[in-house]
């Protein structure tokens, strides 16, 4: 057992969320830190004690707080005036000039940071996590505190966390009403404001609206990462889970760089495409439940009566179809053929189709090799954008190898 780490086990795809979204943030060296296991992680704990010296917070609030304030122009909030006093218009920057003097002598701009992430986040009006740590905590660091007293309990708590299984939250957290203590470990709306209708559907979570799970101060650090794990896409926002961490990042990772090319992919395919791109980069072996649990979980905005409002919506490919991408020797032939309407036959599960697109590339062949041309109407333009004799000889010894591939892994 290493004393010096934190072992992270795979759990519900809200919490899997929050702990790639904190992997997001690191630094590359940080992440060459990580340890990654058969589905699960280690990560230093020095990450998230209180800090050394002159630092108030631990590296894995600063990380979160830069994250969290490099969307805006910070210096613009810290010439902002509260034009709530009208008596007297201070800036930002006047405002908090004492206690970023008394807290953060060290580094000026952190201090400011920090004050400014949690009005973001935290205590701000319409923030992602409104009403779960108030101002007044914030200023006191009182969340990191309580995160570090949680790690050093470790499962010698008297109650036990529904997220990460350890026995590490003390009984009088309960008992403090109105307090952070409380707000933190019961699992409620502050928690999940920002998932709207999805709230209903999280497993065990409410019973005629009150909260039936408890989570742990340091879970919920955690967590308040995931909505960094989510994509943006034309639909929305997305998030690839499943059972195990480093498939999770490798097929989120994957995700990303295929958005970046292709902005406007549908769900189905930027699924299939991550599958097939982890099959050749990774080439293991995955067990028939890991495949099982793949899904993607899709954050979209709706409008209802007339109000905005956001849904959570659950998308996963067929197990055969899952199954094939996932084989290397399979994936391998569909990256050569290098045509995004074979792989459209495949996603959607017309293997037969394989055939007859072999049948018509053998016809485009002949007439190729006899000075023919390709007519607009010809029945090769239905599965291929490339017509070139070289292109269409070597896809005419991929197609039934990957037919027949396909056939066999699918029990046909």
């Amino acid at each position: 057992m290493n004393l010096n780490k934190i072992t992270l086990y795979p759990s519900n795809w809200l919490y899997n969320a929050g702990v790639i979204g904190f992997l997001k943030i690191l630094k590359e060296e940080d992440v060459n830190k990580i340890e990654w296991g058969y589905g699960t992680i280690k990560i230093p704990k020095e990450w998230f004690l209180n800090g050394k010296g002159k630092d108030p917070i631990p590296y894995s609030a600063k990380l979160l707080i830069n994250k969290i304030v490099s969307d805006e122009d910070f210096k613009k909030w810290l010439k902002k005036k509260d034009k709530k006093k009208k008596d007297k218009e201070e800036t930002n920057e006047d405002k908090y000039k004492d206690y970023v003097k008394k807290y953060f002598s060290h580094s000026v701009e952190d201090g400011y940071k920090y004050v400014r992430a949690g009005g973001k986040w935290f205590f701000g009006s319409n923030t992602p996590y409104q009403n779960l740590v108030q101002k007044k905590e914030w200023l006191e660091f009182q969340l990191f505190k309580l995160v570090e007293k949680c790690i050093e309990l470790d499962n010698s708590g008297q109650l036990v966390c529904s997220f990460c299984k350890k026995k590490n939250i003390p009984s009088d957290f309960l008992k403090k009403e109105k307090s952070l203590e409380k707000r933190l470990v019961v699992f409620g709306d502050p928690h999940t404001d920002e998932l709207g209708a999805s709230i209903g559907k999280f497993p065990n979570s409410f019973w005629n609206n009150k909260s039936s799970i408890l989570i742990c101060p340091f879970c919920v650090f955690l967590f308040i990462h995931h909505r960094i794990s989510f994509i943006p896409i034309s639909e929305g926002e997305i998030f690839i889970n499943a059972p195990d961490f480093k498939l999770i990042w490798d097929l989120n990772k994957f995700a990303e760089n295929i958005l970046m090319r292709e902005k406007e992919y549908e769900i189905r395919k930027i699924l299939g495409s991550s599958l097939l791109q982890w099959a050749i980069k990774r080439r293991t072996l995955l067990g028939a439940w890991t495949m099982m649990n793949i899904e993607v979980i899709v954050k979209r905005r709706v409008k209802r009566d007339g109000k905005s409002e956001e849904i959570i919506d659950y998308f996963d490919l067929p197990q055969d179809i899952t199954r094939i991408l996932l084989d290397y020797e399979i994936a391998n032939l569909i990256e050569r053929i290098e045509e995004e309407k074979i792989f459209d036959l495949i996603l959607s599960g017309k293997f037969s189709e394989l055939e007859k697109a072999n049948y018509f590339v053998l016809k485009a062949i002949l007439k190729l090799k006899n000075k023919e041309r390709i007519s607009d109407n010809d029945p090769i333009r239905k599965y291929f954008k490339k017509l070139d004799l070289i292109y269409l000889q070597k896809v005419s010894n991929i197609l039934p190898e990957l037919y027949v591939k396909i056939l066999e892994k699918t029990g046909r």
